[in-house]
């Protein structure tokens, strides 16, 4: 039945969302474009994204715990300006999203906005920037103190840069973005959990890395759906050698502080080779 809705939503002409927030994180809908791809690349994309969580439960799951913030984990913003290639920019797009998400979500609004700002400029180089215009960033930096409407906004924002880039025949960047923020919410809340894993607050954050993995094998589908595309092809050989434990995690709903170390070394690892 699920299933079912998700192919009814996906055969809809693609509504692209405009980027004016408001406090309550709604987004209108008045920019109308046509998608341009087939019903059946668009049906296999919806059914696999649905099951990609957004980076930001991961996060916000850090500060409920009393983890301290680290900005020292973020991939650092001045990174954006080496980005030469599109799998570089797309990557780093999804991380940078899932960066802007920590930080929001312990209330940084100076991270915020200049990790915001970055992630302005890489969606004009992919030719998304309507996604992240500054009518859009200002209601977003707005909302800063409120991590619910914030992570509600900032989603709806990829959702937004996701349907044009369907629209416009560039899935594959888009299979780029998610990839990038996945694995990025996943080191974020790996690093967190290591200074203080057993912390009784810590349990759901646990619980939450569990589901982040068991979503790994949807991410990989999906890149393996466009292996056509060189970039795609090229993400997928840098995950494979860590497709194995990230899918041992996914099926251990029991994780806990003394799996850490392994978790650690895994997510390291796959961080290492994809984030720039």
């Amino acid at each position: 039945m699920y299933a079912k809705k998700i192919f009814m939503l996906a055969c809809i002409p693609a509504s692209v969302l405009t980027s004016c927030g408001g406090d309550d994180g709604t987004i209108k809908d008045i920019e109308i474009t046509t998608d341009t791809i087939s019903s059946e690349v668009r049906v296999n994309f919806d059914l696999l994204r649905v099951n990609i969580p957004p980076p930001g439960t991961l996060t916000n799951k850090l500060s409920a715990a009393g983890i301290s913030y680290n900005k020292s984990h973020l991939n650092p913003s001045g990174k954006a300006g080496s980005y030469t290639t599109n799998y570089q920019k797309a990557i780093g797009l999804g991380v940078y999203g899932a960066d802007l998400g920590f930080a929001a979500s312990y209330n940084q609004p100076q991270d915020a906005l200049e990790y915001l700002g970055q992630m302005g400029k890489l969606a004009g180089d992919l030719g998304i920037s309507n996604a992240f215009d500054h009518e859009f960033s200002q209601e977003l930096i707005k909302n800063v103190g409120k991590p619910d409407t914030f992570q509600l906004m900032l989603d709806k924002a990829f959702d937004k840069a996701e349907r044009n880039l369907r629209s416009n025949q560039r899935v594959a960047v888009s299979v780029l973005m998610v990839a990038g923020g996945w694995v990025e919410g996943l080191y974020l809340a790996v690093e967190g959990l290591n200074t203080n894993p057993k912390d009784p607050k810590a349990k759901d954050v646990y619980t939450d890395i569990h589901v982040h993995c068991h979503a790994f094998d949807y991410v990989f589908k999906l890149l393996e759906e466009y292996k056509g595309n060189p970039d795609c092809a090229k993400l997928l050989q840098e995950m494979e050698p860590s497709r194995t434990q990230l899918v041992a995690i996914g099926k251990n709903p029991k994780i806990g502080a003394d799996e850490l170390p392994k978790i650690r070394e895994t997510v390291l690892n796959l961080r290492n080779k994809v984030v720039s």
